[in-house]
């Protein structure tokens, strides 16, 4: 059971970035300019954080406004490891008219097996603490 929700829950963050594979292909040669953290690493841990935060919207561990403001602190948190032009590459990714929706589309197709999950919520609630605990830091460092 473990090992299907897993890999269920994978096939659809891959089909999240799958809507975005023509950028990501697009992208790739200007992320291997920056030693270190990419651009690939950023679309995928942004997915990742966004899928989370729309798993907690859709099984009511979060408002939308949380939701929201946990996808905005992502991106500017993700934003500053990487180089300008990779940051204006994770941008374009998740502005474009796909993105978004493919991965709200992700959440509620397992809300039935995650919203039931501890291990989900507690996530949800680790990452969201962190979050809180390091925006003032984000917001001291970007200016």
């Amino acid at each position: 059971m473990r090992r299907t929700l897993h890999s269920s829950i994978n096939a659809r963050l891959v089909r999240a970035l799958a809507a975005a594979a023509p950028l990501l292909a697009c992208t790739s040669a200007l992320a291997n300019e920056v030693q270190g953290y990419g651009f690939e690493a950023a679309a995928q841990e942004v997915t990742q954080l966004f899928w989370l935060a729309e798993t907690a919207n859709v099984c009511g561990w979060a408002t939308r406004d949380d939701t929201d403001w946990f996808e905005d602190f992502s991106v500017r948190f993700l934003s500053a490891h990487l180089s300008e032009r990779n940051r204006l590459a994770l941008r374009s990714l998740i502005t474009q008219g796909g993105y978004r929706p493919a991965v709200r589309a992700s959440a509620a197709e397992g809300a039935a097996d995650n919203c039931s999950s501890s291990r989900w919520q507690i996530g949800w609630s680790s990452y969201r603490r962190a979050a809180l605990a390091h925006e003032s830091e984000l917001e001291e460092a970007v200016q």
